[in-house]
């Protein structure tokens, strides 16, 4: 096998467990909503499954890192499939309770946290062997999610057009068992090192790594803080501003398409540029344009084809922020914590998902969304203060913050 080889399957299986995972996020809340027709139900089923994704994500590091990243990755799509074809399987057979979907539920999202921790885990190795700079591989890694994402919702609208949810439910799992094969054909076998002490003692060890790095913190929580804001942003304020400011749903899925796109730009481009670019100015400059421009321009209020453009450059330059954040972790992380330390990151940052549209909501029914956007922009640019002021930050550059060497897994 080309030795290049593993990281385009990696690639690959990585997109297609996405695309299946964003037909899911859409194909299931349709699938409740018209079994129940119930609105509330909707957004229960999906906080159940929000839940269980991050609950995972959190403890279930130590299982990467004991069980490898191939059986971790293979493991969870597998399990996903099972999941959506048993959600169709038990409706036409013995029908399906209230409570059993809840379940269901609670197990896909717990399902793909692994697979995402594991893939993740596995990338610089495979990278390495390779012979890519660091930068490209996770940039291409991240444009095959971001891709993926991009397209399954509107692939799986069209699908929920032509046939009946249970169809597309079970098409969705058949998508997670050909990522499951992919990644057994890509992924090789790497013996994982076998941790003497108790789970509870590997997660605490990958709490204290995370926490002992300061540099890793502040990353965490800036991602926190913009996952927070951005959920409040799609969840909340561009759907309100299209209804009230635009008056036209086709303004939505203009916004929402825009920033897909050219964030997806913006990944490709990093995954060539990226190892020419000084970090911490490629970082702050893509955060200080990403955030406080896009929320100001809307407040506004320029019309339609102004706030596109914003869009458009914010999703391009914010393409490069989730790779370079991505890199440094791989950098600073001993390769045997990885799932413990990634999954933990990866909990933390995703945490605040949910809040942020309870919050938005909050902040545009109580000040209005002029102002409820001019809030999200302020705590933007706070953020990016704080990455220029801190001195934290400066170990983004290379070689400006020295990390002890990290042990090798055996093969």
């Amino acid at each position: 096998m080309n030795r290049r080889a593993p990281v385009f399957l990696l690639w690959a299986s990585t997109g297609v467990s996405a695309f299946a995972t964003a037909v899911a996020l859409l194909v299931v809340p349709w699938f409740v909503l018209s079994l129940t027709g119930s609105a509330t139900l909707v957004g229960a089923v999906a906080a159940v499954e929000m839940a269980g994704l991050v609950a995972l994500a959190g403890v279930g590091g130590p299982l990467v890192d004991r069980l490898g990243a191939r059986r971790s990755a293979i493991g969870s799509d597998l399990a996903a499939a099972t999941v959506l074809i048993a959600i169709p399987l038990l409706h036409n057979t013995f029908g399906l309770a209230m409570w059993q979907l809840f379940v269901l539920a609670a197990l896909l999202g717990a399902s793909r946290a692994p697979g995402q921790t594991a893939r993740r885990a596995v990338a610089p190795d495979l990278v390495e062997q390779a012979g890519m700079p660091l930068e490209r591989g996770t940039g291409g890694l991240e444009a095959a999610n971001r891709s993926a994402q991009m397209l399954g919702a509107p692939l799986g609208g069209a699908a929920l057009a032509v046939v009946a949810e249970t169809t597309v439910l079970a098409g969705v799992g058949a998508l997670f068992a050909l990522a499951a094969g992919l990644t057994a054909l890509g992924i090789p076998r790497i013996r994982a090192e076998r941790s003497t002490d108790g789970y509870l003692a590997d997660l605490r060890a990958g709490a204290r790594a995370l926490l002992g790095d300061r540099l890793l913190v502040g990353m965490v929580l800036v991602l926190l803080v913009m996952n927070t804001l951005d959920m409040a942003a799609i969840g909340v304020f561009h759907p309100i501003y299209a209804a009230e400011v635009l008056h036209s749903p086709v303004a939505l899925g203009a916004i929402s398409g825009v920033m897909a796109a050219t964030a997806l730009l913006g990944n490709v481009a990093y995954s060539w540029l990226g190892p020419r670019l000084p970090r911490r100015f490629l970082l702050v400059t893509a955060i200080a344009i990403a955030g406080a421009p896009r929320y100001a321009v809307m407040a506004l209020e320029p019309g339609l084809p102004a706030v596109l453009i914003v869009i458009a450059i914010t999703g391009l330059v914010s393409g490069a922020i989730n790779p370079t954040l991505s890199v440094i972790a791989y950098e600073r992380v001993d390769p045997s914590m990885r799932g413990r330390v990634l999954g933990l990151t990866s909990a933390v940052a995703m945490g605040g998902a949910p809040l942020g549209a309870l919050v938005g909501g909050v902040l545009v029914d109580g000040f209005g969304l002029p102002t409820a956007l001019w809030s999200a922009g302020a705590v933007y640019v706070l953020v990016t203060l704080a990455m220029v002021v801190l001195p934290v930050w400066r170990g983004l550059d290379r070689g400006a913050d020295p990390v002890p060497q990290p042990l090798r897994e055996s093969r």
